[in-house]
């Protein structure tokens, strides 16, 4: 019997594990901040992982992007990404919104340069929606410290609180977003699995939000099939 390529991956806070069988192992690299993998999949198309979670695919992550998109207020017509370096939310403002600008905060540049290569759909754009993406490679935290622009909407599209994303999970952190949004803007931030992570990560955030004094603090749930527990969330609150 001919072993077929699974690529697995473990979540400990639940004791699981989710395998995809994939076609292909497609790119590898470490780069400075986290170790990137595509792999080619016949259900789901190429998908991206890094540091072993599941982040991207072609196929089937709808979920997550439209779940964002429908958060974000369509009077927004500045708009922060940070992290989101693979385009993806960032390419869906624009096809919906022609007089949006938007600026993409990514730390690590190998993810960008790897998504335009296996992810090419969301660079498909006009040379117009181009031109309002403004692509700054960056630490989000330092990036923030320095910012004097007021946004319409902040979108906090990073990887788990691990490694260098957990400074964005900081009460700091989301200080100063809260201060760098006009009045009446709008913060949201990907918080994980509410199955797993309410404990750990949901509640305290929604304390931190709560603490600065943000306002409509809002849990969003939604099914994504690849991600743990195949439940996931995005918190989204308006500036204080």
């Amino acid at each position: 019997m001919k072993t077929k390529n699974i690529y697995y991956e473990h979540d400990e806070a639940s004791g699981t594990s989710i395998g995809v069988k994939y076609e292909k192992y497609l790119y590898h690299c470490q780069s400075k901040f986290q170790n990137i993998e595509v792999i080619k999949t016949h259900n789901y198309g190429n998908a991206l992982y890094l540091d072993g979670c599941f982040m991207l695919s072609e196929i089937n992550q709808d979920h997550y992007h439209n779940m964002c998109i429908d958060l974000t207020p369509k009077k927004s017509k500045n708009i922060l990404i940070v992290g989101g370096g693979d385009y993806g939310i960032a390419s869906m403002l624009v096809r919906r919104d022609s007089k949006i600008k938007i600026s993409i905060v990514e730390i690590d540049d190998k993810v960008v340069q790897v998504s335009r290569k296996y992810f090419p759909d969301h660079f498909k754009l006009t040379k117009k929606q181009l031109n309002n993406i403004k692509l700054i490679i960056e630490n989000g935290m330092v990036f923030i410290k320095n910012n004097r622009t007021k946004y319409d909407s902040i979108i906090i599209d990073s990887t788990d609180p691990v490694g260098q994303a957990k400074i964005l999970y900081s009460k700091n952190f989301i200080k100063l977003c809260n201060n760098s949004l006009k009045k009446g803007g709008t913060l949201i931030q990907q918080s994980g699995s509410p199955i797993n992570d309410m404990k750990s990560l949901i509640k305290p955030l929604v304390k931190k939000y709560t603490d600065i004094g943000m306002k409509k603090i809002i849990l969003s749930s939604f099914s994504m099939p690849l991600y743990p527990t195949g439940t996931w969330s995005f918190i989204s609150a308006k500036r204080a």
